[in-house]
């Protein structure tokens, strides 16, 4: 009870302090003064939905070659450096965004803006350092993809769930696309895409924002001015009737059943209510050991030996909304698809009860709140929502969205968006095997 009454007032985002630059380039900070720590992170506008056909797997490539050397920097010496001050980097790629991030002492905070900023603009990419590392990501495609059965049926589920949307396409790259990619593809995409235009500095931790926006001034802000054109961000159509694939492969070690469909994103004030409504039906079905699906499925029926959903509002365009189940002994794809979407069904008629709807919603926020002890969390929610068009300034707003769901806004929701006849079902079964 004391957290529920806590939470509205905890949930409170602290003050976001914004710059922006001649050239393009965007800076955000958060203040918190508790520790002299700093998270700093680059985000650039660009992901996979970025690529053209036949070069899939470029960003994420070039995120591989942003550590391979700079005109200041040898191979490797920036992680070194970091490492030398105490603190730890890293970097990922998605569809809609690349980021690098920093974790420092927050006096170290100019020396690390200074060493992205140069890698950024003076990038090395030297042809023996692309050979050796296309090598490293083929490997990290046949280790994470080629080698694991889930992540190869989910690949496989997304190309056939999406006719025109680049979420269709892996991240990591196809690996057809992988042996054709030649260093003058990294140089041509480094030289459209890793301009000042699509770069926001974020910086959460012991730091003051006017200080920080003089050195990014200095830095990021006296790079080239560059103009980017629209980002490709098709319509998807919409699904003409259910579709189905099967997969079958050596090393499965349990069957596995997904659905995914499109579903919208939060454009804020255009569709509020039903992104909010798709983010707390989602918690209702999937979120935690108790939640509807896994106490239905999983310890009454028996259908499963686990089930999970997801739904990301903060997707650009589209999201790919999906809900899975691993199989134990004895069960069978066809019973348990039958016993989801009664689930899903039932939920849509009658809606969620009052206690269930207001416990969700608690959760939801709880995780927010409890979230914003981590610098690298709250640093990767504003990169993110900066990156695909929202406002990181909309935080609270979005957590009042959520508090406003109604159980007629989580029928209206399921009723038209998680339905079979938008379904895409994938089947994943040892090779070999009948269902």
């Amino acid at each position: 009870m004391l957290l529920a009454l806590l939470l509205p007032q905890a949930a409170a985002a602290a003050v976001l302090h914004k710059a922006s630059f001649a050239n393009g380039a965007s800076l955000v900070v958060e203040e918190d003064h508790s520790a002299p720590v700093a998270m700093v992170q680059v985000w650039l506008k660009v992901g996979g939905r970025d690529e053209v056909p036949g070069k899939t797997g470029l960003a994420h490539v070039f995120e591989h070659m942003m550590f391979k050397g700079s005109k200041k920097l040898a191979p490797g010496e920036y992680s070194h450096r970091i490492a030398a001050m105490g603190g730890n980097d890293n970097a990922f790629t998605s569809h809609d965004y690349t980021a690098y991030f920093e974790t420092v002492p927050s006096d170290k905070v100019d020396t690390v803006l200074a060493m992205e900023a140069e890698r950024f603009a003076h990038l090395r990419l030297d042809p023996s350092e692309y050979a050796k590392e296309i090598r490293v990501i083929m490997e990290e495609r046949r280790m994470r993809t080629d080698d694991n059965p889930n992540a190869r049926m989910f690949e496989e589920l997304s190309a056939a769930a999406l006719r025109l949307h680049p979420y269709r396409n892996p991240v990591i790259g196809w690996m057809q696309d992988l042996k054709k990619l030649t260093i003058d593809d990294v140089r041509a995409f480094y030289k459209a895409h890793y301009v000042a235009a699509n770069a926001t500095v974020v910086v959460v931790g012991d730091v003051d924002f006017a200080h920080v926006k003089k050195v990014v001034a200095r830095t990021f802000g006296r790079m080239k001015r560059v103009a980017v054109p629209p980002r490709f961000d098709p319509v998807e159509p919409e699904p003409l009737g259910p579709k189905r694939v099967e997969v079958h492969l050596p090393g499965v070690q349990l069957p596995m059943v997904a659905v995914v469909m499109p579903v919208p994103v939060w454009h804020p004030g255009k569709n509020d209510r039903e992104a909010a409504a798709l983010a707390v039906a989602t918690a209702i079905l999937a979120n935690g050991r108790s939640a509807l699906l896994s106490r239905q499925l999983v310890d009454e029926q028996r259908k499963a030996f686990s089930v999970s959903a997801g739904y990301d509002p903060f997707s650009m365009g589209i999201d790919l909304w999906a809900a899975w189940a691993m199989l134990g002994k004895g069960n069978t794809p066809d019973d348990l698809l039958k016993a989801l979407w009664k689930s899903i069904s039932k939920l849509a008629h009658d809606g969620p009860s009052k206690a269930q709807l207001a416990r969700t919603i608690r959760g939801i926020v709880a995780d927010e709140v409890f979230a914003q002890d981590s610098l690298y969390l709250r640093a990767r929610q504003i990169g993110s929502m900066e990156s695909v068009g929202l406002d990181a300034g909309q935080r609270e707003r979005w957590l009042q969205l959520l508090r406003q769901v109604t159980a007629k806004d989580v029928q209206r929701v399921l009723s038209r968006w998680i339905v079979p006849a938008r379904a895409t079902t994938g089947i994943l079964l040892a090779k070999g095997k009948e269902k």
